[in-house]
């Protein structure tokens, strides 16, 4: 059977059918339910789609989870429960989230367009390029068999160009200024949508 990874653009409604499911795998993991993946079923062909995805985590404002892919490999509703899981869980950099921080608990979910290739060459090259407002999507940057991601969101809360790229690199473990002959650069926007934990569970209630 061929992969459907035709490119697309979700409404809220679809965003917000997403949130539930990121909801559903974190709230199950408090309960004696066993924590199962979304039914393709119940949803329609382009929720069922192959899609990459990231599922962002934040407990009073400040970074709790963030796991994600930028490869299409999996139907949209299971990756983004299986993000939701890993996000809470997984994600090395942070305890497992607890049952006492739900109150404070945001979730995000963004819905990766197709990468694609820049023509960029050097690190200033970059930063000249994400000076342009228009620019300022999200980032891959990939040398041989390393690669890291700056999602669009982090735009919203002011960085710089320079620190964005800066932050970008960092993640990676290159300093500030590394740039290679190998290095790719790609590009991409997103579909997003992000609520408090609290409202999206307060329509089941």
């Amino acid at each position: 059977m061929a992969i459907i990874t035709t490119p697309q653009t979700y409404n809220k409604g679809e965003l917000t059918q997403l949130l539930d499911i990121a909801r559903n795998a974190i709230q199950d993991h408090f309960s004696d339910r066993p924590i199962n993946a979304p039914r393709l079923n119940h949803y329609t062909r382009k929720m069922q789609q192959h899609a990459a995805c990231f599922v962002t985590l934040e407990v009073n404002n400040v970074l709790q989870g963030s796991m994600g892919t930028t490869i299409a490999s999996r139907p949209l509703v299971i990756e983004v429960h299986n993000k939701a899981v890993a996000s809470a869980y997984e994600d090395r950099r942070f305890m497992p989230l607890s049952e006492e921080q739900l109150d404070e608990l945001t979730i995000e979910v963004e819905v990766l367009s197709s990468l694609e290739t820049l023509a960029i060459h050097s690190h200033q090259a970059l930063v000249e390029h994400l000076k342009i407002p228009n620019n300022r999507q999200g980032i891959v940057l990939i040398d041989r068999y390393t690669q890291t991601v700056m999602l669009p969101s982090a735009w919203k809360k002011g960085i710089t160009p320079d620190h964005f790229v800066q932050q970008l690199k960092q993640k990676a473990g290159w300093s500030p200024t590394y740039w290679s002959p190998n290095m790719i650069v790609k590009t991409f926007t997103t579909s997003a949508l992000k609520e408090k934990y609290a409202k999206i569970c307060s329509k089941y209630f």
